[in-house]
């Protein structure tokens, strides 16, 4: 006797209540990770630092470079705060709040400049203002994927790289412009850059290419768009329009 199973499909309202808890999810899970990597990374790369300051020979009559461990131990200071959530960040209770868009951009690139070993690369601000109005978990998110992107896929054979983040205000949106001088895509490519699992080999054969297509699935789930334009050896444009909602809707 043959079975056929069979799929009960889930009403519409339950697939869009999905779609952005697993939105969510996948990007806090990435978040964590990521955190955890460059934790390990940043903490052993001070403490060899640290260690091979402590077992050098000082010369005869000079003090060992106490003042280099002091700079090592700052330097790690610094990257503890840096990545100190800001208030209201948690998921679990992610609302509405006025953000100040300057120090979170340069907190998230610092971040990201360690993890990826790309310090050379230069951060340029193009802000129309320097608060905006909205959900700092997923802000967040959305900033920490594209600039790992840029990141992550700079012209080595350049003599400068560079990423450039704008944000233009509209009565109804923001727009947050990502742009950079990075190896970009092919034209045929484009398109995919937002498939699920999609990498461009052989630059993104390292894992499952998630982060964009989640982070375009958690931005269209907030009401808003994101879109692409790359050309090869020319680098990458991504534009996500987030719409404004009023502060006061948010507030107990």
């Amino acid at each position: 006797m043959e079975h056929s199973a069979r799929r009960t499909a889930l009403p519409r309202t339950d697939n869009h209540l999905l779609l952005a808890y697993v939105a969510d999810l996948e990007l806090e899970v990435d978040r964590l990770r990521k955190l955890s990597q460059f934790m390990q990374l940043e903490a052993r790369e001070v403490l060899r630092h640290i260690r091979s300051l402590c077992t050098e020979t000082a010369p005869a009559g000079k003090a060992l470079p106490l003042a280099e461990v002091d700079e090592a131990a700052q330097q790690f200071s610094a990257v503890l705060r840096d990545l100190q959530e800001p208030p209201g960040y948690h998921p679990a209770h992610d609302q509405v709040i006025a953000i100040a868009v300057r120090p979170l951009i340069e907190q998230v690139f610092r971040w990201q400049q360690r993890l990826l070993g790309a310090m050379n690369v230069v951060l340029r601000l193009e802000l129309e203002s320097e608060y905006l109005e909205w959900f700092p978990a997923r802000l967040r998110h959305i900033l920490d994927n594209l600039l790992s992107n840029a990141l992550k896929y700079r012209d080595s054979d350049k003599n400068e790289s560079w990423v450039s983040m704008g944000l233009r205000v509209a009565p109804s949106s923001y727009e947050l412009r990502v742009a950079d001088n990075g190896i970009g895509l092919p034209a045929d490519e484009g398109a995919d850059m937002f498939e699920l699992f999609y990498r461009a080999a052989p630059a993104r054969a390292a894992g499952l290419g998630v982060g964009l297509p989640v982070v375009k699935l958690l931005v269209e789930q907030s009401g808003g768009s994101l879109t692409v334009e790359s050309g090869e050896g020319r680098g990458s444009t991504f534009v996500a329009v987030l719409p404004r909602y009023s502060l006061d809707d948010f507030l107990i």
